[in-house]
Order: structure tokens, then C-alpha cells, then sequence
């Protein structure tokens, strides 16, 4: 079994709250970027956006977590971080490509790195927790990869083919290649009609 480096002392302790960070960072754009689908009448994606939000500040706990189990002492005083941290630009789908490149280096890139630097020092559950979220977060970046091919050609309620349309504040349905707007039953704007998305 590997020696463990004193946690203290590691550059695991350091990607942790660099991960702790950046996923508090991440929820909290997630929330505005929610605020903003509502600004822009597309209220069924801030139901998405709010529950990014909500996965990245459980990732937030997670590394949260790990390094309170890990560090010995009462209280870290300061931890002295250095990274870089992007902040996109106003326009909703732009904002939403920059979330699927971010979401999609931090689970090819930067958790698998923070993962072998984990095992490397003697934390093989650390790096496994690495491991778990950064599968989380390719399944993001597929889903704001969808969401932003939809908005860019102008697809978000336009299919080529008859579907499903369900309001997700009444709950009714029409088939079609488009929903009718307002829903005819509750009347609330089209944004309130589920988007579909293909789940891998």
C-alpha cells in the first residue's frame, strides 16, 4: 500500500479547495444564468439551471467534506490558491457554450489530473470522489451541449417532427411540430413547455 503524504502538506488538500471553489463559483453562475432563461421567457430551462446549480454546490459539499475529514487541526487560516477562472459574457447562449466547454475540461482535464495526483499521494477515496464527479460533469456538458445547438439554430420549441409537448406548470399536452403559445389550458408562455433532451 502507498505511504500517504501528510494531507497538510499535499497538493491534494490544494485541489480540493481549488475544486471547492470552482463549484461554488459554478452554482452560482448556474443561478444567474437561471434568472436569465427567466428574463428571456424560457422558464423550463431555469428548472435546469437551477438544478445544475444545485449539483455543483452538492459537489461543492463533497470536497467541503473531504478536506474537514482530512486536515488535521482545528481551522485552516489560509490557504494561499492560485488558478484561473473564466467568466463569460451576457448573451444567454453564448453563456451556455462556455458552461459546456468549462463543464467538459473539468471532467477530461482537470479532475482526472486532480484524481492521479490524489492516488499519487495515498488518497485512493479522494481520487475516486474526483472520479465520481467528473462523470457528473461530462453529463453536463452533454446536456448544455444539447441546450446550446437548440438555441443556436433557433430549435428550442421547433422540431422537424410531430412530438410531445408538455406544459410543466399544468401538465398538458399537444403533438406537434412546435407547442401552441400560450399553452391553451393555463396560458403561461411557451418557455414553460418541457425541452426534450437525449440523456446517454
Amino acid at each position: 500500500m502507498k505511504e500517504r503524504k501528510n494531507f497538510n502538506e499535499s497538493e491534494t488538500l490544494k485541489n480540493l479547495a481549488r475544486s471547492f471553489a470552482s463549484e461554488c463559483m459554478e452554482g452560482a453562475k448556474y443561478q444567474f444564468v437561471a434568472q436569465q432563461c427567466v428574463t428571456e421567457k424560457l422558464n423550463y430551462l431555469q428548472s435546469v439551471f437551477k438544478t445544475l446549480a444545485k449539483h455543483e454546490m452538492s459537489h461543492a459539499k463533497v470536497f467541503w467534506d473531504l478536506i474537514h475529514q482530512n486536515y488535521e487541526g482545528d481551522i485552516i487560516e489560509n490557504l494561499e490558491l492560485s488558478f484561473g477562472y473564466p467568466f463569460d459574457c451576457n448573451d444567454l447562449c453564448q453563456s451556455i457554450n462556455c458552461h459546456m466547454e468549462s463543464e467538459a475540461y473539468l471532467s477530461n482535464n482537470i479532475y482526472p489530473t486532480f484524481a492521479k495526483v490524489a492516488k499519487q499521494e495515498g488518497y485512493p477515496e479522494i481520487a475516486h470522489k474526483f472520479d465520481l464527479i467528473a462523470t457528473v460533469e461530462n453529463c453536463h456538458s452533454a446536456l448544455l451541449g444539447q441546450i446550446y445547438e437548440k438555441m443556436k439554430s433557433n430549435k428550442i420549441y421547433k422540431s422537424s417532427e410531430s412530438r410531445k409537448w408538455k406544459c410543466s406548470q399544468c401538465g398538458f399536452e399537444h403533438t406537434a411540430k412546435q407547442p401552441p403559445a400560450p399553452c391553451p389550458l393555463c396560458e403561461y408562455d411557451k418557455g414553460y413547455y418541457e425541452i426534450p433532451f437525449k440523456m446517454e
